[in-house]
């Protein structure tokens, strides 16, 4: 399946491309890719051409919502479908099968803008850590990031609904929220 438009492909790769460092260390693909891969997002370039193939789960996923929405293409909102809501899942599932990654890391997390600029501090559920960002964001806006990035801003509706499913992961793992 294609995607709608190349915003949708970029919004794809700017949730997908954290998850890289761990298929480097599984030798998928090379360090100097993955670095070059992120870089092509912060810096704002055209990602290489079928670049989306090394993520098969996560390509998968978005075609699985695409056909459940209806939709023919992965557009901006089947994107955010898996990753927002989806993807913890998928987590999960993998690192019963892998154990080789933090499933914790792994997840996406909204949050609020503490202090912005290239490594910006975000405040989350998992406390205050500073984030790689492309995005132009200010103090007070809210994110959703994922590992060590700003994936981008989001709504205090949202960011609220997904404190809220986030929550269960630090009560299960005895964590202070």
């Amino acid at each position: 399946m294609k995607f709608k438009d190349e915003a949708s492909r970029k919004l794809f790769f700017r949730y997908a491309i954290p998850c890289s460092e761990t298929l480097a260390k599984r030798g998928v693909i090379t360090k100097n890719y993955q670095r070059s891969l992120m870089n092509s997002i912060i810096l704002n370039k055209k990602m290489p051409k079928n670049a989306e193939n090394i993520f098969k789960v996560a390509s998968l996923m978005c075609e699985k919502t695409a056909k459940k929405l209806g939709k023919k293409s992965i557009d901006k909102e089947v994107v955010r479908k898996y990753f927002l809501f989806g993807h913890d899942k998928v987590v999960d599932r993998r690192y019963k099968i892998f154990k080789d990654f933090d499933p914790m890391l792994c997840r996406l997390y909204s949050g609020k803008v503490l202090v912005s600029g290239s490594r910006a501090l975000v405040q989350t559920i998992m406390g205050d850590k500073k984030y790689r960002t492309s995005l132009r964001i200010k103090k007070g806006d809210y994110v959703v990031v994922h590992r060590d990035f700003v994936v981008e801003k989001i709504s205090k509706r949202l960011a609220r609904k997904l404190l809220g499913l986030k929550q269960i992961y630090f009560k299960s793992n005895n964590m202070i929220a």
